[in-house]
């Protein structure tokens, strides 16, 4: 049809728009956030990224109780399955496991999963994955593990994935959430927060000794959740950190976030406290390229609290998967030795 050749323009048009403004964006986000600006008011930057993401949206006060059920234990540790309530409609759950003979109260490590992950998957209860003994590799350090569950499960089985036929819609979510002036995010953000206040008050965690690490969506998590709270004192985000511009998937964008704050600027909320961060050559979804430049101007805001050795980059040989190597475990559990 003639007026076909109408519509191709227009779409067209729209991407070349999209382009431009990325570029244009790219330079507000810098001039917005100025390294010096976020070391002399953080916790200004750190309320209008609480705002954007939505999550004053769940501050309100909750009456219903956490619960929580002793599920049994192994050779490793205790094993605890926690709710505890984002509304008092929605339980928010997660796993809490308590390694054997470590002395109390001990650090805790926030130990994140990713897309078609649980929380029993990424601490090795079944099957095989890709988290590379992610939770078990934290616990034989002595760490209690916090393993939330995002509305991410796997419905299908896979190789490294298995099936819960829950359904459930995430992008409907995200989009309602979004009309109420919030975030599936948000929600999210706030359920691994609420866990984590109550884990807090147990006589055999350390409050003041708490880290997060995640795969994937996991480290998306990590990153936006230690931005937010600064309880955590230590972050390892592997297998997610870019270039929003390039991976603009819709629950990870929010209402002007490309005038303010994507991943760069994010990981500025967690400075000066010490953050890992780790892409791989071989990553299947993300490709490490588009990630570089976003790092470098990570580098900007650790140098202006003059803690550049609080920030680690790791570009590894490896795909969509937690290292092998220890320097990430290192890196954060460095920052947990705060009582001796």
């Amino acid at each position: 049809m003639v007026a076909d050749n109408y519509r191709m323009r227009y779409v067209e048009g729209i991407s070349q728009y999209i382009k431009r403004m990325n570029l244009v964006y790219k330079d507000i986000r810098r001039s917005n956030m100025p390294p010096n600006g976020v070391v002399e008011n953080q916790a200004f930057y750190r309320e209008r990224y609480r705002d954007m993401l939505g999550l004053k949206f769940f501050t309100g006060k909750v009456v219903t109780p956490a619960e929580i059920h002793y599920v049994g234990s192994d050779d490793i540790c205790r094993i605890f399955r926690l709710n505890v309530y984002i509304t008092d409609e929605i339980p928010f759950y997660a796993m809490l496991l308590l390694p054997h003979g470590v002395k109390t109260p001990m650090p805790l490590v926030i130990a994140q999963h990713g897309g078609g992950g649980t929380p029993e998957l990424c601490s090795d209860m079944y099957g095989k994955n890709n988290y590379n003994h992610m939770a078990h590799r934290a616990m034989e350090r002595g760490a209690a593990i916090l393993a939330p569950q995002l509305l991410l499960w796997s419905r299908t089985e896979t190789a490294t994935m298995r099936e819960h036929a829950i359904p459930y819609n995430r992008g409907k979510v995200d989009v309602d959430m979004k009309r109420f002036g919030s975030s599936i995010t948000a929600l999210e953000i706030n359920g691994i927060m609420r866990s984590l206040d109550y884990v807090c008050t147990l006589e055999e965690v350390d409050a003041e000794r708490v880290a997060m690490i995640g795969l994937s969506y996991g480290g998306y998590y990590t990153l936006y959740t230690m931005a937010a709270d600064q309880r955590i004192k230590a972050g390892y985000c592997a297998g997610v950190f870019n270039d929003r511009d390039v991976y603009d998937w819709p629950d990870l964008c929010y209402k002007g976030s490309a005038l303010m704050y994507q991943d760069a600027e994010v990981a500025a909320l967690c400075a000066p406290r010490k953050l890992y961060i780790q892409v791989g050559k071989a990553d299947g979804v993300f490709d490490y390229h588009s990630a570089l430049p976003e790092v470098e101007r990570i580098y900007e805001y650790y140098a202006a609290f003059e803690k550049t050795k609080n920030f680690k980059f790791s570009l590894w040989e490896g795909g969509h998967t937690i290292s092998d190597s220890n320097e990430g475990y290192d890196f954060i559990f460095s920052a947990l030795r705060l009582n001796g």
